[in-house]
């Protein structure tokens, strides 16, 4: 007998299937039969691949709302910042990129409404196009994003010198766990201030921009050192090394502007004068 390999219809002899008309040859039953082979590989991958894009996915969603429920209870209680070092590490880090990825696009999207403003004036007086040029974004954004990035820098290592100074264990991983859990509220001005940016308002974006920058540069590092001066229980002169901390962070951020943002200032006015 003679199975069919289609529709497993049994003959006694023949060519061809009389229900079916498939091929009925010993090459052609060889040939059938392996293809459904990748088919089930084919449907095994379909169904496995999901599953760890699920897992990453179900990763990352609880990532973000751990974050958040830890940012909120800042907000509401800037102190709890103060409760854990190294366990803040991954929250540190990601205010710290919050904190500057905000702060450049505030500006950068206040100089760009005010360019576009200016242009789309002139672009009606002379022609049409000239209101829709934009700034150019990487040339303007990514220095200002290496400024700050520098300005927090330059924080943390004063705070971190100055707790060193009181010859106590401290690593530079526990500094930014704690000083960028600490500026999470200056994070969500400078969140703020992209609104006011888009919004081309000066004051209110250099405001909120200015106050997160000056508290952040010379006030924070002078709180994480007095409050870490306070826990180690040692009789230390707090307020020295507290003040010493802060003024650091001012001289750094002062050798940063003379050496880095003035050029830059001058590089934006060459820009304004090719548009």
């Amino acid at each position: 007998m003679i199975t069919c390999p289609q529709c497993n219809t049994q003959q006694e002899s023949g060519k061809f299937c009389g229900s079916c008309g498939a091929d009925l040859s010993p090459q052609a039953s060889d040939f059938a039969q392996p293809s459904a082979k990748p088919e089930v590989a084919a449907a095994a991958s379909a169904q496995s691949q999901p599953v760890y894009t699920n897992e990453n996915l179900n990763k990352a969603k609880e990532g973000v709302s751990k974050y958040w429920n830890f940012a909120l209870d800042v907000l509401k209680r800037p102190s709890a910042a103060l409760t854990g070092n190294e366990t803040h590490f991954t929250n540190g880090l990601i205010t710290i990129a919050v904190y500057v990825v905000a702060f450049s696009l505030s500006l950068y999207f206040l100089a760009n409404k005010l360019f576009k403003t200016m242009m789309g004036g002139f672009g009606s007086a002379f022609g049409e196009g000239m209101g829709a040029k934009s700034l150019p974004f990487f040339d303007i954004a990514s220095p200002i994003f290496m400024f700050v990035l520098l300005f927090i820098a330059g924080a943390m290592l004063s705070s971190f010198a100055a707790i060193k100074m009181m010859s106590e264990p401290l690593s530079f991983k526990g500094i930014i766990g704690q000083f960028g859990s600490i500026i999470i509220p200056f994070a969500a001005m400078n969140v703020i201030a992209i609104i006011f940016g888009l919004a081309g308002s000066i004051q209110l974006t250099l405001l909120l921009t200015g106050l997160s920058l000056l508290f952040t540069t010379f006030i924070m590092p002078a709180i994480v050192v007095y409050d870490f001066s306070l826990k180690i229980g040692k009789p230390v002169n707090r307020v020295y090394w507290s003040v010493g901390a802060s003024a650091l962070s001012m001289l750094i951020a002062y050798l940063v502007v003379r050496t880095s943002v003035l050029s830059f200032i001058e590089d934006m006015e060459q820009i304004m004068n090719i548009f």
